[in-house]
């Protein structure tokens, strides 16, 4: 699972060309590739709180993420969980992002937006505990992760974003 590679788991940011490409002759979603990202770094700091809270809970009422992603990314965010809870643990401290990019703002179709981010996860301030309290943060982890991040338009509201994908950036670190 991809929520967790900040619990398990810097240079210069990669050169992004934001770009923003309406549909057909109707309004876009956003105005502007700035009303984008402050749209996904909403949507994104609210997947991050929910994130956080379900992994302190060890792992419990997982559904809870469901209205901050996407029906296609949900099944595997909720393995991730039920994963997490499995292995006794939970977390204590809140995660953090920062050094966020807009990659590309479209309207893939009228009415639904899509935007792609690169941010960095910061899990310098969460511990894994077991059952028992010990700390079992791995010594080894990384504390600062690159993502991109894809966020897609919630059906019921275009201009709500939802988490689609988080994949750790396979490129230079640029956090």
């Amino acid at each position: 699972m991809l929520v967790m590679p900040a619990l398990a788991a810097c240079a210069t940011a990669p050169a992004p060309a934001p770009s923003h490409t309406a549909a057909g002759t109707d309004a876009p979603v956003f105005a502007s590739d700035e009303e984008a990202l402050a749209a996904a770094e909403k949507a994104y700091a609210a997947y991050q709180a929910m994130s956080d809270l379900i992994t302190a809970d060890g792992g419990a009422e997982s559904s809870r993420i469901a209205p901050l992603a996407t029906r296609s990314y949900l099944p595997e965010l909720l393995a991730g969980f039920e994963a997490f809870a499995q292995d006794g643990r939970s977390s204590r401290g809140e995660s953090m992002y920062d050094t966020v990019s807009l990659v590309r703002y479209g309207d893939e179709s009228t009415g639904k937006a899509e935007v792609a981010l690169y941010l960095c996860s910061d899990v310098s301030s969460v511990r894994l505990v077991d059952r028992n309290g010990t700390d079992r943060t791995p010594t080894d982890r990384p504390n600062r992760i690159p993502l991109q991040v894809s966020l897609v338009s919630s059906s019921r509201d275009p201009s709500t974003l939802l988490i689609d994908r988080e994949d750790v950036w396979s490129g230079e670190n640029f956090c």
